[in-house]
């Protein structure tokens, strides 16, 4: 695409680092006025549509069209980001109150392994778009810079926040992980947020953003062993530079790995996975001990080593403890193509009897190999998984694989009329990307049936 809306390596470091970038998109402000009263009538009338959010104001979509957005988007997820089923229109009259700092939860996105584990990498993103003028006093959504990289709460304060203010026709973009809130309104007018989840479906092989050979500007903050990785993987790099040899030993870094600065441990857990084969040992007995803090912590160090844990992390799908199996099939989740050799043993654990094991399994395949056809039947089979959640990463898994997934169509078709709204949309969006005669010719059967009249 045009490299006029694509954000600059600078912009990028900054989303890299602080978790958010905001853009205005290109609508007069007539458009952004009645779609405020729309909206006011909407809520009067039927209440929040909730996920029936864009059906109900379709007027929406042409925010997500705009230049501007999309360039922000693909700099961000890819030029074939999807735009997920989950959205809320985020209502704040005068006077409301507030709420406190909170993460959303992963039901929408990777449901978390190990006490709310999460993902470093960026595949989720959300938008928060503001139809009306949103200044301080009008109670806009605050956000803690850099706290998306944290499992649990920071220790962080309401003089460390920033509010998300602009003028209508502001779209925050945010990583999904970020901590944010909700803010009072002491203004006469009532406040409208509406979020939009998007996920990436492609693993980045380059960058997506204008780039122009910037180096990652490094600072001295604790964090920045994170930023550089992210940084590096962003630009297609599959195990970045070398870094410099940690300056604490091995047994000091593996003590941190269960620090009670959570900050701390995770940093240690990335400076073991920097020392390759000797740091690997290390994080094998974390991830296979009892201590919920450590094991977390140590998933990220495989995620640093890359390539080189991808055979201790096969082993470990046979482990005999059901949680290990899933924490390794979690973590060859998150190492993306890096872990393309772990396809067969992926494929053997989708028969798995435990059901957090199937899950993050069939979520893994679609990640790891997206090009290998060797998946589709067994993902295929999974869309019937008597777990919704199983189904639900199947099809998503299927979604990345795309055109190749032409085995799976009749599956896909079949699961549009699955009891789970997920497995539905997600299957959508598998045949869409599918884009065969047959698969299209499913989409448009099912448009005729879904169509409805918002007045019944």
């Amino acid at each position: 695409m045009d490299t006029t809306h694509l954000l600059s390596d600078q912009s990028m470091q900054k989303f890299i680092r602080d978790g958010y970038v905001s853009v205005k998109v290109d609508l007069p402000s007539s458009f952004h006025e009645a779609l405020y009263d729309k909206t006011e009538k909407l809520f009067a009338s039927v209440g929040n549509p909730s996920n029936n959010l864009l059906p109900r104001l379709p007027e929406i979509q042409k925010v997500f069209t705009d230049p501007a957005f999309k360039g922000a988007m693909v700099s961000i997820l890819g030029p074939d980001y999807y735009l997920h089923p989950h959205r809320h229109c985020h209502e704040n009259p005068p006077d409301r109150g507030e709420q406190v700092m909170h993460m959303d939860s992963t039901f929408n996105s990777i449901s978390a392994v190990d006490d709310n584990h999460r993902h470093h990498h960026t595949r989720w993103a959300m938008a928060f778009y503001y139809p009306q003028d949103t200044p301080v006093e009008i109670g806009p959504t605050a956000i803690w810079p850099r706290s998306q990289y944290c499992n649990s709460q920071p220790p962080l304060e309401k003089h460390d926040e920033l509010a998300l203010v602009g003028e209508a026709g502001t779209v925050a973009i945010v990583n999904f992980d970020i901590f944010h809130r909700q803010m009072c309104n002491h203004s006469e007018k009532t406040r409208y947020m509406m979020k939009f989840l998007f996920a990436r479906m492609s693993e980045p092989t380059r960058p997506s953003w204008n780039y122009q050979g910037a180096k990652w500007q490094e600072s001295d903050d604790l964090q920045e062993l994170t930023w550089r990785y992210l940084w590096h993987w962003h630009l297609g790099e599959q195990n970045g530079e070398g870094w410099d040899t940690p300056s604490e030993t091995i047994v000091e870094l593996t003590d941190l790995l269960g620090s009670d600065q959570e900050v701390v441990g995770i940093q240690a857990a990335y400076k073991l996975g920097n020392l390759d084969q000797k740091g690997l040992e290390p994080l094998i007995e974390a991830t296979t001990g009892n201590d919920p803090v450590t094991c977390r912590n140590a998933i990220y160090g495989f995620i640093r080593m890359g390539q080189l844990a991808v055979p201790t992390l096969v082993d470990l799908l046979s482990y005999d403890r059901a949680d290990i199996r899933a924490r390794a099939a979690d973590t060859l989740c998150d190492l993306g193509l890096k872990a393309r050799s772990s396809l067969p043993a992926l494929i053997e654990c989708l028969g798995d009897q435990n059901d957090q094991a199937r899950y993050h399994t069939a979520g893994a395949i679609g990640t790891v190999a997206p090009d290998q056809g060797v998946a589709i039947e067994p993902l295929a089979k999974a869309l019937k998984d008597e777990v919704d959640l199983v189904r639900r990463n199947a099809a998503l898994s299927l979604a990345r694989i795309g055109q190749q997934a032409t085995q799976a169509v009749s599956a896909l078709t079949e699961a549009l009329t699955d009891s789970d709204h997920l497995v539905r949309a997600f299957s959508v969006q598998a045949l869409e990307r599918n884009g065969t005669p047959q698969a299209m010719a499913a989409l448009l059967d099912h448009l005729r049936v879904a169509q409805w009249c918002p007045t019944h």
